[in-house]
């Protein structure tokens, strides 16, 4: 099994980021897409919708997947 860092997202994954940032996104990204959003603070789930934080907003800012934040 292939250890990922845990900050790292695939090109799949940051692409449901980039989806959510769209808006009312959030039936066309994967559940375990969305639900590494919430673990990683990228996204927050409240009520059934799901939205960016600024962490994620920050993620995004930041470039392609394979680019880590500073801390």
């Amino acid at each position: 099994m292939v250890e990922v860092h845990p900050g790292l997202l695939s090109n799949e994954e940051f692409n449901s980021l980039l989806e959510l940032d769209k808006g009312d996104a959030q039936r066309e990204i994967p559940q375990n897409h969305w639900e590494r959003l919430v673990l990683l603070g990228y996204a927050l789930r409240r009520l059934g919708v799901l939205g960016l934080t600024e962490a994620g907003r920050r993620r995004l800012a930041a470039g392609s997947s394979h680019e880590s934040l500073p801390g």
